[in-house]
């Protein structure tokens, strides 16, 4: 039986007042109202707009501002009732944004599958794009159905094979296996992470958000990148906050938990890059270093080089432009520089000054 939809909204075509509306029609709204969510977080406002927009200025009928809101917010339960559509409002990102869906909205053929695990495969964090290119291969998963994520990861699991010869880290196959459903089904984990940079080597139990499982060939792991959100550790609890990369072979005890991920992942922070080389390394062009995204390059006199750029990560940056050496002067961001100069104080401190 088809639901009953408000008799208030003339329907094209110049129906009566008073007269269901069509069936139709509020397909074509609530398809409208899905596409302008799954550009981005949206306000009722632009959700509004998206659907006047397609379906002309009467689609909600004659009526207050207040009115078309009413009309508007009915759909939106239309497309969770009935479309199993999770679009709700989300404090957090500040409006109106597609969650996960128990009705898939997209399917594609195997050769796109095996594309999309190609290109995650390709596009790692030292690539160039990697950010939008991740991001958009996020929304599209996004939108399949679970065996067919499961699909994608299953190849790009096969296409990583001949890497993971060359990681000699011992990735038990049940915590590889528990991240994969993770990353399919959209979950939370929590494991064990032992990291070098706590001297007791006692390890910390991290809760985190799943994004992105890569290899890095520059070292030679995997490694998982994610959202941070709690570390439990000996000397109490800490919240990042933050994206952090793992590397997979220093996690263990990963569990998977009921937690779904957000309809978005966090916004990846940007931190300005300032730096001069010196004209006898700029003299053929300035190089593109690995976590960081050159915005501006500017040519001076004398054949030095002022660039400017962006990083999300000012450890990566400020290590990126060690290999430098002294051919290379960080000016800012604050946060690069103030990486830069503790980096080069314990390196003085290791080899002794005027030596």
């Amino acid at each position: 039986m088809r639901p009953q939809e408000p008799a208030e909204v003339q329907a094209p075509g110049g129906a009566a007042r008073g007269q269901r509306e069509s069936d139709w029609l509020v397909v074509r709204r609530c398809l409208a109202l899905v596409r302008r969510a799954w550009q981005g977080p949206a306000t009722w406002q632009a959700l509004l707009a998206a659907v006047l927009a397609q379906e002309g200025t009467e689609a909600y009928g004659a009526g207050s501002e207040a009115r078309q809101r009413l009309r508007l917010e009915k759909d939106l339960e239309r497309i969770r009732n009935h479309l199993g559509v999770d679009l709700r409002f989300d404090r957090e990102l500040g409006g109106y944004a597609v969650g996960d869906a128990a009705l898939a909205l997209l399917d594609l053929p195997d050769q796109d599958l095996a594309t999309i695990a190609w290109l995650a495969q390709t596009f790692t964090p030292d690539s160039p794009q990697h950010r939008q290119v991740q991001a958009l291969l996020g929304r599209l998963q996004q939108a399949l159905p679970e065996a067919r994520r499961a699909e994608i990861e299953r190849r790009h699991t096969a296409l990583a094979l001949d890497l993971a010869q060359r990681d000699d880290d011992d990735i038990p196959a049940a915590l590889w296996n528990a991240l994969t459903r993770a990353l399919v089904g959209r979950r939370r984990v929590e494991f064990a992470y032992r990291s070098p940079q706590h001297s007791d080597e006692a390890p910390r139990r991290h809760v985190v958000d799943p994004y992105e499982r890569y290899f890095d060939t520059a070292r030679g792991h995997y490694y998982l990148r994610g959202w941070c959100h709690a570390v439990d550790g000996p000397k109490g609890r800490w919240l990042p906050q933050r994206y952090l990369d793992y590397r997979l072979g220093r996690m263990a005890e990963l569990s998977v938990l009921p937690d779904k991920l957000p309809p978005s992942p966090p916004p990846l922070p940007r931190y300005p890059v300032e730096y001069e080389l010196q004209a006898h390394i700029a003299r053929l062009g300035v190089s593109r270093q690995r976590g960081i995204e050159i915005d501006e390059v500017e040519r001076r006199p004398d054949g030095s080089a002022l660039v400017r750029g962006h990083s999300e990560d000012p450890f990566l940056a400020a290590q990126a432009l060690l290999h430098y050496g002294a051919n290379c002067r960080v000016l800012g961001g604050a946060e690069v520089l103030a990486r830069m100069r503790t980096m080069v104080r314990r390196m003085a401190d290791i080899y002794g000054e005027g030596e």
